[in-house]
């Protein structure tokens, strides 16, 4: 019997070189797997190191935007420069500081954060956190230069730098190194020759810059607009301070952070919640043109409304179709996708923005609320390390040349004024000039008065001026006399019978005193009389006294309160009259008072030739300003027809939804009612060159950090 094995395998052999081979083979394969692998991580360690760096440094960067202006504002209060635990806070180090503090830029999650996920315990692996004790490793000047910052003062830093402003106080220039100076002191000068729209000489305080490339409706990029730039040049490179660490090398970049100082040129400017289109009875906005911006902190647009651009700082919202620029608009501009889609169809922003839309950049109205009106409520400010005081600066009150003050009354029950104050410049310093009211005949002339006919002569006064009539301290008077006025009895009556008797003149005051609607004493200014009153006084002209301030001096008599807002009828007021031709003011006219202003004549309505050289068209006014708590048209009747040019404002602050709307073209008669509103014209402009600015107006600035290109860097590091 035969029996085989069929499952039998044929014989074989290993070879131990191909085996070896191939495990070579594989082996490096996992250790090109694996090298490619560290790469990969190494790659995303890296790009999330960088990107962990940018969110930080744009996080700083907004953070600068936020606090600058703060500290440029403290360094204006009272005692900034008092001590170095006030000082400290504001200087350039400090500022940089508080901003890594503010972005969160020292650690990449903060303790609270880990422990609201329950990972108190959790290990971060970041190699990016630090502390940035040295802040000088993160900030520092723009080379060559040393310190923290690069002032825009002085001098010329080179390519991609904005123009210098100058100033002939040495002080401030270095303080400007130090801490973020604002000051009316600093100004363009012949280093900014061929970088502004202007001649530096004839403007040196405002002139014509591009508006920055922005979003930000209040002017169109790169649109020249008025304006002075303050602006401080700096590095960033938040990786440099751990390089040694993480191995990390970014190149350093190149910023400038800049505040402009933006006088109010909208043709509507309203710091309030502001319904625009519509009046407060609902009826649209009729005979009324707007060309230029329009700007409120919070706006309501109706359908009345038709403007160029329209921008709001916390909120714009339409009830609804308006016409913004070139376009009706309906839907919300600011839904998802509403901006993008218009942007698309168009080919151009959407002319409607918020201020927060414009990225590394904030506006910033200043506005000090009834504090503007008033010279009273403040006190007077020093050891400040900027040479302008911030009330100076923010108080439209104390920026006027000339000053009216009622400084006592009759009693405490009749409030009659009793005395004036009038305070002016002469030769540049202020001279002050104190009116008592009631003054007897038989106590001689007044100062000022001029000697100009004797006893039934007759002379022809060309200007209103206050008449005497008497000899030996018996006078009669008359003020607000014109044309021809005889001398005698007849006119004045006889103050000393039996003595031949002389006439005297003086120009009249620009004021005087009138109760109105039998109830409530007005002073009544008349601009028109200013300059030959200013010339009676030897006193500078009205190209220096362009401006007046009329307030109660409340802390100085007991028999004097404090005007109200909303003002009182117990309260006084101030009528404006002879406002008609006001060619006098070659660089305009302002009036500011706490008080109800009535609007008694034509106020600014004669044109002149425009200033040489500003290239401004015919007609033109002197640029003129009213800024009182209350308007009223009319004084002892009401106006039939109004019609306003120029532009309007408002600084009712605002105080959310539910607070108090502003209706800017609601205006109301001497006797309080509403002017009708088909009774009224409105034609509103933008002003479009700092010779059209009015002597006081409001400020706001425009705070920018933006980045230097990166070409013009001048840097050894990668």
């Amino acid at each position: 019997m035969k029996i085989g094995n069929r499952n039998r395998k044929p014989r074989g052999y290993v070879s131990y070189v191909m085996v070896l081979s191939l495990g070579i083979v594989v082996l490096m394969l996992l250790i090109n797997t694996y090298k490619t692998s560290m790469r990969s991580h190494e790659t995303q360690r890296e790009v999330g190191l960088r990107v962990d760096y940018s969110d930080k440094e744009d996080e700083i960067l907004r953070a600068v935007v936020n606090i600058v202006p703060n500290r440029a504002i403290l360094a204006m209060v009272d005692d900034s420069n008092a001590s170095s635990s006030n000082r400290n806070p504001l200087r350039w180090s400090s500022i940089f500081s508080d901003a890594l503090d503010q972005a969160n830029a020292r650690e990449s999650i903060s303790d609270t954060l880990l422990g609201g996920f329950g990972l108190a315990n959790a290990v971060t692996a970041n190699q990016g956190d630090t502390s940035f004790t040295n802040v000088n490793a993160v900030f520092d000047a723009i080379e060559p230069e040393s310190g923290y910052v690069a002032p825009g003062i002085g001098r010329i830093l080179g390519e991609g730098f904005p123009v210098p402003l100058e100033s002939s106080n040495s002080t401030l220039v270095a303080r400007d190194r130090i801490y973020p100076i604002i000051s009316d002191q600093k100004k363009y000068g012949l280093l900014a020759t061929g970088g502004v729209g202007l001649s530096t000489e004839d403007y040196p305080d405002f002139n014509l810059i591009p508006f920055p490339e922005i979003r930000f409706a209040y002017c169109e990029p790169g649109q020249p607009f008025v304006a002075k730039r303050n602006w401080w040049a700096f590095s960033l490179d938040l990786a440099d301070a751990d390089d040694d660490v993480t191995g990390m090398d970014r190149m350093e970049r190149d910023f400038i952070v800049s505040i402009y100082e933006v006088p109010s040129q909208l043709a509507i400017s309203a710091e309030a919640f502001a319904i625009l289109g519509e009046h407060e009875d609902g009826t649209v906005w009729k005979n009324t043109t707007v060309d230029g911006g329009v700007y409120g902190t919070r706006v309501r647009a109706g359908a009345g409304l038709s403007v160029p651009r329209l921008t709001g700082r916390r909120d714009v919202k339409f009830d609804s179709t308006v016409t913004i620029g070139e376009h009706e608009l309906t839907d919300d501009p600011f839904a998802p996708g509403a901006r993008e889609s218009f942007e698309l169809d168009h080919g151009e922003f959407m002319p409607v923005s918020l201020a927060s839309e414009a990225g590394r950049a904030a506006f910033l109205p200043i506005n000090r609320g009834p504090a503007f009106f008033d010279r009273y409520v403040h006190s007077q400010e020093s050891q400040t390390l900027s040479p302008t005081t911030w009330n100076d600066y923010s108080v439209g009150a104390n920026q006027c040349a000339m000053r009216l003050d009622i400084t006592d009354a009759v009693s405490d029950t009749d409030n009659m004024p009793s005395a004036l104050r009038f305070q002016y410049f002469k030769n540049g310093v202020r001279e002050t000039l104190e009116l008592p009211l009631f003054e007897d005949t038989d106590t001689g002339l007044p100062p000022g008065f001029i000697y100009c006919a004797d006893e039934n002569q007759t002379v022809s006064f060309p200007y209103p001026v206050d008449l005497a009539y008497g000899k030996n301290g018996s006078y009669y008077y008359e003020e607000g006399a014109s044309g021809v006025v005889t001398f005698d009895n007849a006119r004045f009556g006889d103050p000393l019978v039996g003595t031949f008797k002389a006439g005297y003149y003086r120009p009249s005051y620009p004021f005087t005193l009138r109760l109105l609607h039998d109830h409530k004493w007005c002073i009544v200014v008349f601009p028109e009389r200013v300059k030959a009153c200013l010339e009676l006084l030897g006193a500078d002209g009205p190209e220096v006294n362009h401006s007046l301030a009329v307030n109660v001096d409340y802390p100085g008599s007991a028999y004097l309160d404090a005007p109200s807002i909303p003002c009182k009828e117990t309260d006084y007021g101030v009528l404006l009259e002879e406002c008609g031709d006001l060619s006098d003011f070659s660089k305009g006219f302002s009036l500011v008072t706490n008080l109800r202003l009535y609007i008694a004549d034509d106020f600014n309505t004669v044109s002149v030739a425009p200033p040489e050289t500003s290239g401004l068209p015919s007609p033109y006014y002197p640029p003129c300003s009213l800024f009182a708590p209350e308007k009223r048209y009319g004084a002892e009747a009401d106006p039939y027809h109004l019609t306003i040019s120029g532009q309007v404002g408002s600084l009712a602050g605002e105080e959310g939804e539910g607070g108090k709307r502003v209706h800017l073209l609601d205006l109301k008669n001497a006797s309080e009612d509403d002017v009708a509103h088909d009774q009224v014209s409105v034609n509103l402009s933008q002003i479009r060159h700092p010779a059209a600015l009015p002597p006081i107006t409001m400020m706001n600035w425009l705070i920018l950090v933006e980045e230097r290109r990166a070409e013009l860097y001048v840097s050894d590091d990668p």
